[in-house]
């Protein structure tokens, strides 16, 4: 199973709707032994999810992390709010374009999520 969400918003309720319901995905393929791959693209004003300092859900991005969810942010939106990327987590990857990262993926089969 391959899945990718999108988020794009600041408001901290669909952040947290969206942890969630990556715990309750991860949770269900654990329980039935399903393999799973699964992506976050964040871009947009949802770029503070990622950010090292002063996120409220820090502690959650990094569990999820460390339970192999690949966070990625869009390279437009780091330019646009003149954030660098030592100013996000370690694990984050970065890719060109958050839309077109998710246009691929979709092309390649994935499940989409926006959130």
């Amino acid at each position: 199973m391959q899945v990718v969400f999108q988020i794009t918003t600041s408001a901290e309720d669909a952040q947290k709707a969206m942890l969630g319901q990556l715990n309750n995905l991860l949770a269900y393929c654990s329980n039935n032994s399903k393999d799973i791959q699964v992506e976050v693209v964040v871009h947009g004003q949802a770029y503070g999810l990622l950010l090292r300092e002063g996120g409220v859900f820090a502690p959650r991005v990094k569990a999820l992390a460390e339970h192999g969810v690949r966070w990625l942010i869009c390279r437009n939106t780091l330019n646009g709010n003149n954030i660098s990327e030592e100013m996000v987590f370690p694990f984050v990857g970065v890719v060109p374009a958050g839309i077109a990262h998710l246009v691929e993926r979709q092309q390649e089969g994935w499940a989409y999520i926006r959130c």
